[in-house]
């Protein structure tokens, strides 16, 4: 489903707790455990999983709301690409130029749904 999906959304906190959303693209299962986040490109979620790995991904489809929460823990984080500092067409120039890559492995796979659910694992 994860693939079906155009976004994901990924929950990070920092070391102190404070949560951030995100909403994130070109996600790829790799094997049965592990997702892998390409063109990463926001800074609070690279901060956040730099301190506090613990992540929460949800896959859903927008017009029934139905989807999976899938829970873990960053397992890698690199530099995939970076453009030495120099694109003349760049509007932000606070952001970086890095493609970012990182891998969740996938500990927890909760129903997601907008309605009654029980939070009971699908998976481990």
């Amino acid at each position: 489903m994860i693939t079906a999906v155009p976004y994901v959304f990924v929950a990070t906190a920092d070391s102190s707790g404070m949560p951030h959303m995100a909403i994130g693209e070109q996600v790829k299962p790799d094997g049965d455990s592990h997702l892998v986040f390409e063109n990463w490109f926001c800074p609070t979620t690279l901060e956040n999983i730099a301190v506090n790995t613990r992540i929460s991904v949800v896959a859903a489809v927008t017009e029934t709301g139905k989807g999976f929460q899938l829970i873990g823990s960053v397992v890698n984080s690199t530099n995939a690409a970076i453009l030495n500092g120099y694109d003349p067409v760049r509007d932000r120039k606070d952001m970086p130029q890095v493609l970012t890559r990182f891998t969740v492995k996938v500990e927890k796979v909760l129903e997601f749904t907008g309605g009654i659910h029980t939070d009971i694992p699908i998976s481990r």
